[in-house]
């Protein structure tokens, strides 16, 4: 710490040179890498909201065999558009509804691969169900494909790794950071509980 503090201190005759620094645990920062000349501009990336957390997903489906493999979605989804069309506009509304709410850009991540495992788990079983040969299993009929039930078991699977109460200690430093007034719940403290 004291040879990063000395190398900071010493970068006032560089122009052009800029030191960025990020961390998930912003409560742990030593309050001498925040004093001005160090690293003295703090910015709080939140988790993000609904329409970010559907780019998010959008950019991680791109590659995704999306399709119909639900009949309950198949029967609300009548001349809506093609089988990945119609899976991608449910999958957005998901991802955008409270049931995502708290989710980072990881934990999106880790949605949709469960949603990847959930199919290939799907359509191994379907494989195992034919019990036909392996030329027939070969046809292009056993082509894993992730529907929004998918999305839906792996969404009982994957929660948010950030809690509602870690979220509140975060939003009181950035509140700290920033220089805003620190408002912490009697909860937070224990009081007022029986």
């Amino acid at each position: 710490m004291n040879t990063l503090l000395t190398e900071l201190d010493g970068l006032d005759s560089r122009k052009g040179v800029y030191v960025i620094a990020a961390t998930n645990r912003p409560d742990i920062i030593d309050p001498a890498m925040v004093r001005p000349g160090r690293l003295d501009k703090l910015l709080y990336v939140d988790l993000p909201g609904p329409d970010e957390r559907a780019e998010i997903v959008t950019t991680m489906t791109r590659r995704l065999p999306l399709g119909i493999v639900d009949a309950d979605v198949v029967g609300r989804s009548v001349n809506s558009g093609s089988g990945k069309e119609v899976v991608m506009k449910e999958l957005l509304e998901l991802v955008r509804s409270v049931r995502c709410e708290g989710y980072s850009g990881a934990d999106l991540a880790s949605l949709v691969r469960e949603a990847g495992v959930v199919a290939l788990r799907r359509t191994l079983g379907t494989f195992d169900a034919m019990n036909n040969s392996a030329s027939d299993a070969m046809d292009g009929e056993g082509e894993v494909v992730v529907g929004l039930n998918d999305f839906l078991q792996a969404l009982d699977k994957v929660s948010p790794s950030v809690s509602p109460l870690q979220k509140r200690k975060y939003e009181a430093l950035r509140s700290k950071f920033s220089g805003l007034p620190v408002r912490i719940s009697k909860e937070e403290h224990g009081e007022g509980k029986l």
